[in-house]
């Protein structure tokens, strides 16, 4: 299955990518949101297994990677708020989901929060949220002292050796990509302190998380070792309660089950939409 591929022009003219997969149809329309440095290809098994199932879905390429690059990371930072207050928008705005009747805003990871951001915040306005895989950053995320020091040495690492450099060579050490150093410098806040804090932007975000209205599944995945049951807990804790909370037996893995076992992970969220009438 072939995608369609759409450029979205952000509000500060920056060209994004979307791919849109099937037709907007009886059922809300499925935006999704990557992981911190994963490339929107790497989730079209994802797509095309939900897609052949009737969903129509827009996979958004997040700012600063292969269908949406930044020239010069180093000159033209930006941050979580500019992915939620400025990217976001302007796909929902954009073709491919501004015919949809409904929309489900799902992210995976890093995704998932910048979903529940913009949802809580009201930056876009989806009937419901969706969450996989997604946790604090922080020591929270482990139960055990040596896993919270070892978390605590990696947050550390990487705020050293994204100001020292001016932006995030994950590139070449095997986590979340080449990236800003106003990214990194908001994922280090919340992974330091358990909490969000975005640069430039006074919006208190933890106030709207607990005053979240929209229906939400936050997601595990049995075995995710990089966000593990504590990490969903975290921030489930930061939510209302009735936020609801699942946990999906699929490749046990942070990444793998998107390639290796989607329907597992489709079959889960879509019985949860069936009882949203979504």
């Amino acid at each position: 299955m072939e995608p369609l591929v759409h450029p979205v022009h952000s509000s500060d003219g920056l060209a994004l990518t979307v791919e849109e997969y099937g037709a907007p149809g009886a059922v809300a329309t499925v935006v999704f949101l990557p992981a911190l440095g994963v490339p929107l290809a790497y989730y079209r098994p994802l797509f095309e297994t939900w897609a052949a199932r009737g969903r129509h879905i827009v996979g958004v390429e997040l700012r600063g990677m292969p269908q949406s690059p930044v020239a010069d990371l180093r000159r033209d930072s930006f941050g979580y708020a500019h992915l939620v207050r400025e990217d976001l928008p302007a796909v929902f705005a954009g073709p491919a989901v501004a015919a949809a009747d409904r929309v489900v805003l799902v992210g995976h990871s890093l995704g998932g929060q910048l979903a529940l951001l913009s949802g809580a915040s009201g930056t876009v306005r989806p009937e419901a949220l969706v969450t996989l895989a997604t946790g604090t950053s922080s020591t929270a995320a482990h139960r055990s002292p040596l896993a919270r020091a070892r978390r605590a040495i990696g947050v550390r690492f990487v705020g050293a050796v994204t100001s020292s450099l001016g932006y995030w060579p994950g590139h070449r050490l095997g986590f979340a990509g080449r990236q800003p150093r106003h990214l990194m410098f908001d994922w280090g806040y919340e992974a330091r302190y358990g909490r969000y804090r975005l640069a430039g932007d006074n919006t208190d975000y933890e106030a709207a998380l607990r005053d979240l209205a929209v229906p939400t599944l936050l997601v595990q995945i049995a075995g995710d070792r990089l966000v593990p049951a504590a990490a969903v807990d975290h921030l489930a804790g930061r939510l209302p309660a009735h936020v609801a909370r699942t946990t999906i037996t699929a490749t046990p893995d942070h990444l793998r089950w998107a390639r290796r076992t989607p329907e597992k992970v489709i079959e889960g969220v879509e019985n949860w939409l069936a009882k949203q009438h979504l």
